[in-house]
């Protein structure tokens, strides 16, 4: 998409005016010289960005989301065009830990949707997936589950891998997609977010033995 069209857009919802009038929207492209020639399709293009960004919005994109209920779950992962899921035990120390990190690229990697729920909530679903080893994240694309990571072993098996270890790991499968340019060397934590959303508590660690079998 055109730069200044998102970047437009992306000003436009952070500084939350849900009811901008064709002539505000116009008003933030009139420096572009081509205006003129593609006022009305980069109208279009700037409605139809601001529209998608809310809609992502409303349905959690930009957070990291538990869900409580097993029936909500199973609408998120059949509806998920991309997705992390995270199923998990509230007290197992590692899984407390992997909250962090994925409550950090939620913030950062919009277009996809970043979830978790305690396998205490889930039977049908931990069956269903054969989770039987926390943590466990389940990598959706179009409804269907894709690759998953176990444990720790992919991520160094060690507490105190980076973000970035993860974050490399989910783009292998195209679920997220790795910053380019100057971004790339920022930390996942230090990067700006794209749009603005309510943010979720952070997590505290526990000890406890890690990798627990459910």
């Amino acid at each position: 998409m055109d730069s200044k069209i998102k970047a437009t857009a992306k000003q436009a919802l952070n500084e939350g005016d849900d009811a901008l009038s064709d002539d505000e929207l116009f008003a933030e492209l009139e420096n572009d010289p081509e205006l003129e020639m593609f006022r009305e399709s980069r109208l279009n293009q700037l409605k139809h960005e601001i529209s998608r960004v809310r809609d992502l919005r409303s349905r959690g994109h930009g957070e990291y989301t538990e869900v409580q209920k097993e029936e909500d779950m199973v609408r998120l992962i059949a509806s998920a065009s991309k997705g992390v899921v995270h199923f998990k035990h509230p007290q197992f120390a590692r899984c407390k830990i992997l909250d962090t990190h994925l409550q950090l690229l939620a913030r950062y990697h919009f277009d996809t949707r970043f979830a978790t729920m305690s396998v205490e909530k889930c039977p049908f679903l931990a069956q269903k997936f054969q989770v039987r080893v926390l943590p466990c994240v389940l990598v959706v694309q179009n409804g269907s589950v894709v690759d998953r990571i176990v444990g720790f072993e992919e991520l160094g098996n060690a507490d105190n891998f980076a973000t970035e270890v993860l974050e490399k790991r989910l783009a292998q499968t195209k679920v997220i997609q790795l910053p380019k340019g100057e971004l790339a060397s920022i930390p996942v934590k230090e990067r700006p977010v794209e749009f603005q959303v309510g943010g979720s508590d952070s997590h505290d660690e526990d000890d406890d033995d890690s990798n627990l079998r459910y």
